[in-house]
């Protein structure tokens, strides 16, 4: 049984989960601590997350936290310095901590759909994400595709010929899988259909990769994916 992401936040908030000071910690530190960064523009991005392995496949989406990594520990102890979740008086100080940082945090990053469901491990599933997924971009420019299809690695070898960008949170995308299956164009059932908001790039005809061009087109328009899995996530854009 998968734990759902707001129970995870919600065993983290009040101490259930103590932090580990090895492989896990440092782990974290890697994914996400850059104390002392330099820039934290669109090229801060791209060199961190290539530098600290992230982009084998492509991660949707990564924090870092600049600071001291004492403060950063910090957030899981008490005013002794302990891990909280150690002891009956412990457990009982950590419930009072449920609005901590740690869990504004994570709670402010579900909420505006940045964090990813656990069960989304899946190759499929994050390729889908790479290819398809961009809740924050506004879309609709030709420069946008262009950009867009170079940076998600659609156009190394050969420019894909058509792709489109949803943009939406993860969690609207994912609500599409719980609606009445439908025909895929490959026969199978398990398509879903829903109205989102796209960018849709199509590759002009005359360019080469790597240096692909695009035109886009920005809609508002039903879109037919397929999802599996239990639960369901979307792993293929049908049309």
């Amino acid at each position: 049984m998968v734990m759902g992401p707001l129970l995870l936040v919600f065993l983290l908030g009040v101490g259930l989960i103590p932090p580990t000071l090895a492989q896990g910690y440092q782990e974290f530190l890697s994914k996400h601590h850059d104390a002392n960064p330099r820039g934290r523009d669109d090229r801060y991005c791209e060199t961190m997350m290539r530098r600290r392995g992230l982009t084998s496949p492509c991660k949707d989406t990564n924090t870092f936290v600049h600071g001291s990594s004492n403060n950063i520990r910090a957030i899981c102890e008490d005013t002794n310095g302990e891990p909280y979740g150690i002891g009956t008086s412990k457990v009982v100080m950590a419930l009072q901590k449920t609005h901590s940082l740690l869990l504004l945090v994570l709670l402010t990053l579900l909420g505006l759909g940045l964090v990813q469901p656990s069960y989304g491990q899946s190759y499929m599933y994050q390729r889908f994400l790479r290819q398809h997924v961009d809740p924050a971009g506004r879309g609709g420019s030709d420069s946008y595709c262009n950009l867009m299809m170079q940076r998600r690695k659609m156009t190394s070898y050969q420019c894909k010929y058509f792709n489109t960008f949803i943009h939406e949170d993860i969690w609207k995308i994912q609500s599409i899988c719980s609606t009445t299956s439908i025909q895929c164009k490959n026969g199978k059932m398990n398509c879903h259909e829903g109205v989102v908001k796209v960018t849709d790039c199509r590759e002009t005809g005359s360019s080469r990769a790597p240096n692909c061009r695009y035109r886009a087109t920005a809609s508002m328009r039903r879109v037919v994916i397929a999802c599996e899995g239990n639960p369901e996530v979307p792993v293929h854009f049908d049309k």
